[in-house]
C-alpha cells in the first residue's frame, strides 16, 4: 500500500497514514468490510514503528471508519448517509472533532461525509448537472466498440496526440498560439501546477503570488519550501505598481497568478496591469505561471487577451482543465510550454505519474472535436449566471450592515467580506448549526490571519433555489454572530 509519508512536515507520521487512509475510504478504495494490512506489515512497508500505525487505525476507529476485531483485524466500515431532514436542526453542535485537518477545517469539508440537510457553498467545481452524461456515455461506448484495446493501452506519456492537436487548434483560435508539441497532458490541473514547482523551484526559492490566492498552489509551495511572498490585489486584480519593490528585495523566480476568475475572489486582471506585470517579469527574466482554471466561463464584459498571448517566448506558462467545465472526476488538465521546459515538464510526469488515462483522453478529444464542447460551454455560461445572479440577489436583500461582496463576470465564486466584528472562526459553528458551509478566507492567505474576514461562496454548485435558502441560513448565523 503506498502511503506517501512527509516526515519534514509538523504533522505527525499517524494523522498523515489516518488521514491518508480516510481519505482512500471515503473516496471509495475500499469497500465497506475490506480488510487493512495489519499494523505489524504496514509499519515495516512505511518504514515507521507498529505504535504508529496502530495510533492511526485507532484515530480512524474512533471515527466509525474501521471496525477492529481480535485477533482478526481491521475492517473497513462506511458511515451511512445521515438521514434528509427539512429544517436544520438549532441544537445541532459543530462537530469540531470531525475537522482533524488544515484542509478540512478551512475548506469547510468535515472528515465524513456532510449531512444531506447541509448546504455546501464550499465546493471549489460546477453541478454535475450541468454535463451532457447521455452524450459522453454514447461517445464512450462508441470508443470501447471500436477502440477498446488502443483505449485500453497506456498510451503516450505527453498525452494522446489527437487530443493535444485539438487542444492546440482551440487555443489558438482563442489567440493564444500553440501547437500539439507544446501540450502536456496532466492529470487535473493540480498536477500541471505540481510539475512547474517540481521542475523550475529549489527549496528556498521565492515566489511571488498575488493575494487572496488558490489554496492549494499555497500547499504545493509550502510543501517544496518555497519562500511566498503576498502581493495584494483589488477588483482590477493583482496590484502590480508593487512588484518593482518586491523583486528588487526578494529576487523571485517565479510569479503565480489567476488573471482570469481568480480563486476564491472571481476578480479579473485589468488589461493594463497585464501589460505592466509581462512587461516587469521579462525584464527581470522571471517566469509566469498563468493559471486559467476557468477562463471561459464568463457571463458579462468582453474577454481578456491571455497572458501568453501577450507574452514574448518563454515568459509564460499556461495551465488549464476540463474539471471545473465538464466533471471533476475526469482529472483532465493540461500545460502550454515552450521546447526546454516541456522537455522538462514531460520527462517529470513520465516518472512522477507515466500517463493519464488514454480512455478518458480519447472521449474528450471526440467531445470537443464534434463541437459538443462549445455547446457544453454556452450551455454552462447560461446556467452558472442563473445561479451568480440568485446569490447576488439574495445576499443583497439579506446581508446585514457592514458586509460587502463584488459580483463576479465570470468563474465559479463570489467573495464576501464580512465586517471586523465577525470572524470565520466563530462563525463557521453558528453556520453549520443553520444548516449551511462556505470555505474560510484564511485557507487562501500565506498569512492566515489575513483572510479571517473572508468566505468564498461558489454558486455553481447549487440550484437557484438552494442558493436563496443557503444565503438566508448564513445571514441568519452572520446576524448571530453580531449580536453576541
Amino acid at each position: 500500500m503506498h502511503i506517501p509519508l512527509d516526515r519534514q512536515q509538523d504533522i505527525p507520521l499517524y494523522l498523515q497514514i489516518e488521514e491518508a487512509l480516510r481519505r482512500a475510504i471515503l473516496g471509495g478504495t475500499f469497500a465497506d468490510g475490506d480488510k487493512l494490512p495489519s499494523t505489524r506489515s504496514l509499519a515495516t512497508e512505511l518504514s515507521v514503528s507498529r505504535l504508529t500505525v496502530e495510533s492511526a487505525y485507532a484515530e480512524l476507529t474512533a471515527k466509525g471508519l474501521l471496525q477492529q476485531r481480535r485477533g482478526s483485524g481491521a475492517y473497513v466500515r462506511h458511515l451511512q448517509a445521515a438521514p434528509m431532514q427539512q429544517r436544520p436542526a438549532s441544537s445541532e453542535l459543530f462537530p469540531a472533532d470531525r475537522f482533524t485537518t488544515t484542509t478540512s477545517r478551512l475548506d469547510g469539508y468535515p472528515d465524513i461525509p456532510l449531512p444531506e440537510h447541509v448546504i455546501n457553498f464550499a465546493a471549489g467545481v460546477g453541478s454535475p448537472k450541468v454535463f451532457p452524461m447521455e452524450a459522453f456515455r454514447k461517445i464512450l461506448l462508441s470508443i470501447l466498440s471500436r477502440h477498446a484495446e488502443e483505449a485500453f493501452s497506456y498510451g503516450d506519456y505527453c498525452g494522446y496526440y489527437p487530443l493535444r492537436d485539438t487542444l492546440g487548434r482551440i487555443l489558438t483560435a482563442q489567440g493564444i498560439p500553440t501547437r500539439a508539441e507544446q501540450v502536456l497532458i496532466t492529470n487535473g490541473s493540480q498536477h500541471a501546477i505540481s510539475l512547474i514547482f517540481q521542475t523550475l523551484l529549489r527549496p528556498g526559492d521565492t515566489v511571488i503570488v498575488e493575494e487572496p490566492t488558490y489554496a492549494e498552489a499555497l500547499g504545493l509551495l509550502r510543501l517544496h519550501q518555497i519562500n511566498i511572498v503576498p502581493v495584494p490585489s483589488d477588483r482590477h486584480g493583482m496590484c502590480v505598481e508593487q512588484l518593482p519593490e518586491l523583486i528588487a528585495r526578494h529576487q523571485p523566480k517565479m510569479i503565480y497568478t489567476i488573471p482570469n476568475f481568480n480563486n476564491p475572489t472571481g476578480r479579473c486582471m485589468s488589461e493594463a496591469r497585464r501589460s505592466r506585470l509581462l512587461a516587469l517579469a521579462h525584464q527581470a527574466g522571471i517566469v509566469i505561471l498563468e493559471d486559467d482554471f476557468v477562463g471561459d466561463l464568463r457571463y458579462n464584459g468582453k474577454s481578456l487577451p491571455s497572458l501568453r498571448a501577450m507574452a514574448p517566448a518563454g515568459t509564460v506558462i499556461y495551465v488549464s482543465t476540463f474539471s471545473k467545465m465538464l466533471l471533476p472526476s475526469m482529472r483532465i488538465g493540461y500545460l502550454v510550454a515552450d521546447s526546454e521546459q516541456y522537455l522538462q515538464f514531460s520527462r517529470l510526469k513520465h516518472v512522477d505519474s507515466f500517463t493519464s488515462s488514454n480512455l478518458i483522453q480519447r472521449a474528450l478529444d471526440a467531445f470537443v472535436t464534434v463541437g459538443s464542447y462549445d455547446k457544453q460551454l454556452r450551455r454552462a455560461g447560461r446556467m452558472y449566471r442563473q445561479h451568480r445572479d440568485a446569490m447576488a440577489a439574495a445576499l443583497s436583500e439579506r446581508l446585514p450592515p457592514g458586509c460587502r461582496f463584488e459580483i463576479p463576470a465570470g468563474g465559479l465564486f463570489i467573495w464576501l467580506e464580512l465586517p471586523p466584528a465577525v470572524s470565520t472562526t466563530t462563525l463557521m459553528p453558528k453556520a453549520w448549526q443553520q444548516g449551511v458551509t462556505f470555505a474560510r478566507g484564511e485557507c487562501f492567505y500565506v498569512e492566515e490571519q489575513h483572510g479571517a474576514h473572508g468566505l468564498r461562496l461558489n454558486f455553481a454548485a447549487n440550484t437557484p433555489e438552494l442558493i436563496t435558502e443557503g444565503i438566508a441560513r448564513l445571514c441568519r448565523a452572520i446576524v448571530e454572530v453580531m449580536g453576541n
